[in-house]
């Protein structure tokens, strides 16, 4: 049995900003399936909004798609930082996001977003693959303003 492609879901829509787009190509050429379902990117796409000019988070970059659904909504002047565990991956999204230099992609565990807090919007996502046993959870009030 196969597992359930969320990324599969992008198949057919014409009305994606492009950065998106080619996120899910990425996601599409790497056999990535787990990209937020079309309608979580529209609902990133306005909370990003809402934080114009601040500073967002997200843990578990994937291929990018819920990245370049925040990018695309934002200027310059909103930073974005975003972590993926997988090193293949976020190397790809680095070169995906190497035009927008107000947007950066880590390599590793989703520690390493701490020290660019406080975030305005901070998106914990990843599935939980990046915790060890043992590990606590994220402090949102921690990281956030």
């Amino acid at each position: 049995m196969s597992a359930f492609s969320k990324t599969a879901q992008y198949a057919g829509l014409t009305d994606l900003p492009p950065l998106v787009a080619r996120a899910v190509a990425l996601a599409n050429e790497l056999g990535f399936i787990s990209c937020c379902f079309p309608e979580q990117g529209r609902l990133l796409q306005v909370l990003a909004r809402g934080r114009a000019g601040g500073v967002i988070g997200e843990t578990g970059t994937g291929c990018g798609a819920g990245l370049a659904w925040m990018a695309s909504a934002v200027g310059p002047d909103t930073r974005l930082i975003s972590v993926e565990q997988d090193a293949t991956r976020a190397a790809a999204c680095r070169t995906l996001f190497a035009a927008l230099p107000n947007v950066r992609v880590l390599d590793g565990d989703w520690r390493l977003i701490e020290p660019h807090g406080p975030f305005d919007l901070l998106v914990l996502d990843g599935g939980g693959g990046a915790k060890r046993e043992g590990d606590a959870p994220a402090d949102p009030a921690a990281l956030g303003r």
